[in-house]
């Protein structure tokens, strides 16, 4: 049985404005969505007036300076009203209901308590970099008490959460698609490549902080493994960035 309108999409955006409209458009089709909080996290681009062409259709917060995904994802939590959350990035393309569905449907029949979708083509069903996808839906009551924290993690969003539904159920959502439908940016923008870095080492500062919490548990390697690989890529992405004309 479908579950209309109990759940807010939150949709933090950074310099998003040839993807973000699309997104807002898709998920006002979606009935389970019962509200769209937009963040506009600081963009210097056009993604706020994008937004604003949806203004009586959506909650759009404007923060004045890029603050990271941490900050601009509590913000939504804070101003949603529903019981559960959906998190997506504001770079997605090429969407099809069945892939919300497929994210959502898990945690509102009770059968996990976080989801990560993760868009993928049979041969990388199995790359090791699910643990970092933003594409997540989980219960608002859940994520509440540490929203201070989450609000604190910047780029290292991904993993607050994996460490604070690691004994909880958290259920890996494969999403086979054969058309791309998350854009990886190594366009020349002034800042593309200073914001990556800083992206990087967010993610990377967040392990370390978990990691030497007290009330945490080790690291385990595997999990070394994976960040090692992001990082990996993301040297990959740069050194592709340098070598543009």
């Amino acid at each position: 049985m479908k579950k209309r309108g109990l759940v807010s999409c939150i949709i933090p955006a950074y310099n998003e404005e040839k993807t973000i409209g699309g997104v807002v458009k898709f998920c006002l089709g979606i009935d389970e969505i019962g509200e769209i909080i937009a963040v506009n996290d600081g963009s210097s681009d056009g993604t706020l007036s994008e937004l604003k062409k949806f203004k009586d259709k959506i909650k759009i917060i404007n923060l004045p300076k890029n603050s990271g995904k941490g900050f601009a994802v509590a913000a939504g939590i804070k101003n949603s009203t529903l019981p559960y959350l959906l998190f997506l990035d504001s770079d997605l393309f090429n969407l099809r209901p069945h892939h919300i569905y497929s994210i959502i449907n898990p945690v509102l029949e009770g059968k996990a308590d976080m989801t990560i979708g993760m868009f993928t083509t049979p041969s990388q069903l199995f790359d090791p970099l699910w643990r970092l996808g933003g594409q997540r839906c989980l219960r608002k009551k859940d994520i509440l008490p540490d929203l201070k924290k989450l609000g604190k993690t910047k780029y290292g969003l991904e993993v607050f959460l994996n460490h604070k539904f690691a004994k909880k159920r958290l259920v890996v959502v494969p999403i086979l698609t054969d058309k791309k439908v998350h854009n990886i940016k190594t366009s020349k923008q002034e800042d593309w490549l200073a914001n990556y870095v800083k992206e990087i080492w967010q993610i990377t500062s967040q392990t370390i902080n978990i990691k030497s919490a007290p009330y945490r548990e080790k690291i385990k390697t595997k999990f070394i493994k994976d960040i090692s690989s992001y990082l990996q890529i993301s040297v990959d992405r740069i050194k592709k960035y340098l070598s543009e004309e």
